[in-house]
């Protein structure tokens, strides 16, 4: 099979990067630690709380939640995910963390039939995969979902340190599986970042991806709008997720980090 190429839908894609690629990731489990403990600390989470987690991935986040006690949701639109993470709950023992396939766009649909959410998280810049007007319906469903005063929280990508980034274009990872190539091209006329992926492995065969990633990248200003919009308020920004906590700014700007208050 040497040098043949292969098209895979997202769903192949989401577990070969959310899963077989993360766990490679040096240092990964303790930043997902640094990251929960900063969620749980400014969202002031408590024992017996209700979560959930859009974008849940790999479910190492929503996994971390629920052993503190907290009862978790992740939802995510990728079957081979969810079933990974419901496969992991299960081994755990972790009745108060289950998973569920579904589409942002349809939040509230995919939740039916929960009870109203004490926060909402979308973590690892899960947000801002479509239109101005879509991503505005995903925030509208967050807010239909969170009880009154719930919080949501959006680990967002700081939109200057992000353009820089994008500057290079190519990018190229050896990995013990394979080598991962990712192409990108940040338009400054919208603010949309286009990516698109491919991954040889070590049999010398190329997995293509039948689409692209599109993310829209918000200023905070933006973001402000479109979460007031929404029924939401914004209460406070952070750029970066280390204790004690750093509003975002000038001098601290390595992430976006929003939180919002249904009131």
């Amino acid at each position: 099979m040497g040098g043949s190429e292969v098209v895979h839908d997202w769903d192949w894609w989401a577990y070969q990067f959310r899963v077989v690629h993360r766990e490679g990731i040096s240092g990964i489990e303790v930043r997902d630690d640094h990251l929960i403990a900063f969620v749980v600390n400014v969202l002031d989470l408590r024992r017996g709380g209700r979560v959930l987690d859009v974008g849940c991935g790999s479910g190492e986040h929503a996994l971390r939640l629920a052993r503190r006690g907290l009862e978790v949701v992740g939802l995510d639109v990728a079957p081979t995910l969810v079933r990974h993470c419901s496969a992991k709950a299960e081994a755990e023992g972790l009745r108060i963390a289950t998973f569920v396939e579904g589409d942002m766009r349809e939040l509230a649909r995919a939740v039916a039939g929960e009870a109203a959410f004490d926060a909402v998280v979308m973590l690892s810049a899960s947000f801002g995969f479509f239109d101005d007007e879509t991503n505005l319906q995903v925030l509208e469903a967050i807010s239909l979902v969170l009880r009154p005063g719930g919080r949501v929280l959006l680990q967002l990508m700081d939109p200057l340190t992000f353009a820089e980034r994008q500057r290079q274009g190519v990018f190229h990872e050896e990995r013990p599986e394979g080598t991962y190539w990712t192409e990108t091209r940040f338009d400054p006329a919208t603010f949309v970042s286009h990516s698109t992926f491919r991954f040889t492995d070590v049999n010398g065969v190329t997995h293509l991806w039948d689409d692209h990633e599109r993310v829209r990248v918000y200023t905070l200003p933006e973001l402000r709008r479109a979460v007031g919009d929404a029924g939401l308020k914004v209460t406070a920004a952070y750029g970066d997720v280390a204790l004690p906590s750093r509003p975002y700014g000038p001098n601290c700007s390595r992430h976006m980090i929003v939180v919002g208050e249904r009131p």
